[in-house]
């Protein structure tokens, strides 16, 4: 089993009663889920990933309903619910200079144009408008949108992120 994983979707609510629920994807474009396998699942209250055998997928309005191998019931998979899907980094395939993929940017430390440290990146948001750098600072954590002109340099191989965020925006 592999404990590396990269987080690409969540499963989500019953649908009907034999089994299925609702599939949310956090690739970009949604159906790059699909490609991306072979997948685990960890369950929301367990740090082990298990991984998913034999499943069923079937289109659903915007998006996909999922039925797990011996899940039969409305009831059986209404304890998924909630589980992350995962599959390993090396499978998410490489990337063009200049991109990269958002779990990479987690951990990575984030300084301003002045060099001071504004702190280490915990996660992102998609906002439609742009996405968000969630950053993890002593007091409040700190959102600085991921986009120009506020992001200056990805630096992945020395996991630094230059901003331009005044340490007086900070206040």
């Amino acid at each position: 089993m592999s404990q590396d994983n990269v987080v690409v979707g969540r499963l989500g609510r019953s649908f009907g009663v034999k089994g299925w629920q609702h599939l949310q994807s956090f690739t970009s474009p949604r159906d790059n889920l699909l490609s991306y396998q072979p997948w685990f699942l960890r369950s929301h209250n367990s740090d082990k990933w298990q991984r998913i055998e034999d499943y069923e997928i079937q289109n659903h309005n915007d998006g996909y309903l999922v039925r797990l191998a011996g899940v039969e019931q409305r009831e059986t998979a209404q304890k998924f619910s909630g589980s992350l899907l995962g599959t390993p980094a090396e499978m998410l395939g490489q990337t063009a200079d200049g991109e990269f993929y958002w779990h990479q940017l987690i951990g990575c430390d984030v300084l301003n144009e002045q060099g001071e440290a504004l702190g280490q990146v915990i996660g992102l948001l998609e906002t439609g408008a742009h996405d968000v750098l969630q950053i993890a600072r002593q007091g409040q954590p700190l959102l600085v949108p991921f986009a120009d002109p506020y992001i200056i340099d990805v630096n992945l191989a020395e996991r630094r992120i230059m901003v331009m965020w005044p340490s007086e925006w900070n206040d």
